[in-house]
């Protein structure tokens, strides 16, 4: 059967629509901080609640949608930074990953704090609001240094071990730099994780 094409281009529509309405409701939060009303966002997309719920069922709806814009960007950010680090020095790879995150994170602190509030309607309390975000980049850098230990002659077993410890070490610490006030400087929790897993490394390679 053929796709009308009305059907297509409909359907495009609302995925333009829904990215458009995100858009919008990441300006409010900065604006209006994590804490912002369904009515902010809809005045920032200068429309109403009605249209956003029909985009997006309800408010965990949308929350969803931002946590997997918020991903796409830390997610983009983290592979950058990964590129350009040095494969040969984990420790090194563990400071600029560190940074990397922080960075992100603290360039847009409103909408880290939001992507971590969320909302009662959005499941049980031990859902996760950071997804599969971590499962990904964990891939990503246990890939990194199981290369490291190949081209060093080692056993690459132990990497996704390391690689997902270090993601979600990270992550954690983020969660917690971002809720303290004040906060301490990004080079001195990098300075801290960098200390934590450098000496790891160096001594799971001798091993």
């Amino acid at each position: 059967m053929a796709t009308d094409g009305r059907d297509t281009r409909w359907e495009q529509h609302r995925v333009d629509r829904r990215r458009e309405l995100v858009s919008h409701a990441l300006r409010a939060i900065r604006v209006h901080g994590p804490g912002v009303a369904m009515e902010d966002i809809a005045a920032r997309a200068g429309t109403s609640k009605t249209v956003i719920y029909r985009h997006f069922g309800d408010r965990a709806g949308l929350y969803a949608a931002i946590v997997e814009a918020v991903h796409d960007y830390i997610h983009s950010g983290l592979m950058a930074a990964l590129e350009v680090t040095d494969a040969a020095d984990l420790g090194r790879m563990a400071g600029d990953l560190a940074d990397a995150y922080l960075g992100l994170v603290e360039h847009d602190p409103h909408i880290y704090r939001f992507v971590l509030a969320a909302p009662a309607a959005q499941g049980s309390p031990d859902s996760d609001p950071a997804g599969a975000l971590p499962d990904i980049m964990g891939r990503h850098v246990s890939a990194a240094i199981a290369e490291r230990l190949v081209l060093s002659g080692l056993d690459a077993s132990s990497a996704p071990i390391w690689g997902h410890g270090l993601v979600g070490f990270i992550r954690a610490a983020a969660d917690q730099w971002m809720l303290t006030e004040p906060r301490p400087p990004r080079a001195e929790v990098v300075t801290h994780i960098t200390a934590v897993f450098t000496p790891g490394f160096k001594g799971a390679i001798a091993t």
